[in-house]
């Protein structure tokens, strides 16, 4: 959970539960990320994860960059921010953060909105790491397992936050739920799976194992933890029962991602 939620502590209590902590290593320099993993490890001596987003292509449409950007300018002057330049192309320190993944011999190394290719998971096999790679689809499964990828991340579309897939789904596939979409994958490949995506109990829990999954994933049920790093608005709107609910929206970076449903995600549809 990237952009501040997570943190060491969390992941260390975790750990310390009996499950595997992970840290997000999005969003932030490979300096820093590399601070956590010091950190982290004063604080256990568990096995933990590091999670990195994978590289995109650099396919920005400008023209719908601009148009989003000016259908933004009452948001930018409310809040008396800046909006962003034409956007440059950031590989968020990919090379930097998988050095320090193998400096650090971190026992898993998850990945996010793509594949790795097969010689950058074999590096991280002859550092003794294991890779995790995150999946939407059968077919993303198949692509992640060719490439040797050790685990997969079987995430449904009630997971919150963004969707971390990274091929195209068809409006019919983007609503196959967990459950399913792991029986699905089960069947395409033969690698174990972690189910992720509206897990918040032992029932759920229970039945991602009976759908084929090896384990489960957590993430929105940590977020009022007190090792959460969420903002204490966030962490009550979670129990207001006011709240609207939630609700998938490509408004914040352009991505399709399960948000608390607020006034900006109902104003705006993001880049079309």
């Amino acid at each position: 959970m990237a952009g501040g939620v997570s943190t060491a502590a969390l992941a260390a209590a975790v750990c310390d539960a009996g499950g595997l902590g992970f840290l997000a290593g999005g969003y932030k320099s490979a300096h820093a990320m590399g601070r956590e993993i010091t950190e982290l490890r004063t604080l256990t001596d568990a096995p933990f994860g590091v999670n990195l987003f994978v590289p995109g292509p650099q396919d920005t449409d400008i023209a719908a960059f601009e148009r989003y950007r000016a259908e933004l300018e009452p948001e930018a002057r409310r809040y008396g921010v800046e909006l962003a330049q034409p956007p440059a192309h950031d590989d968020d320190e990919f090379e930097q953060k998988l050095s320090v993944l193998i400096t650090e011999r971190v026992p898993v190394a998850g990945f996010t909105f793509g594949c790795p290719p097969a010689p950058v998971i074999e590096r991280l096999h002859e550092a003794g790491i294991e890779a995790v790679v995150t999946v939407t689809s059968a077919q993303e499964a198949a692509i992640a397992a060719s490439a040797g990828a050790d685990v997969l991340c079987v995430q449904g579309p009630e997971a919150g936050g963004h969707r971390g897939g990274f091929t195209p789904l068809p409006a019919e596939q983007a609503q196959i739920g967990l459950l399913p979409l792991t029986t699905l994958v089960r069947q395409a490949v033969d690698v174990p799976l972690i189910a992720a995506g509206g897990i918040a109990d032992g029932h759920a829990v229970a039945a991602a194992l009976a759908c084929g999954a090896l384990a489960a994933q957590l993430g929105t049920a940590f977020l009022r933890t007190p090792q959460s790093g969420a903002h204490p608005l966030h962490k009550a709107a979670l129990i207001d029962p006011g709240f609207p609910g939630t609700s998938v929206t490509s408004a914040f970076t352009g991505r399709p991602a399960r948000c608390l449903t607020n006034r900006f995600a109902a104003a705006h549809r993001g880049p079309v």
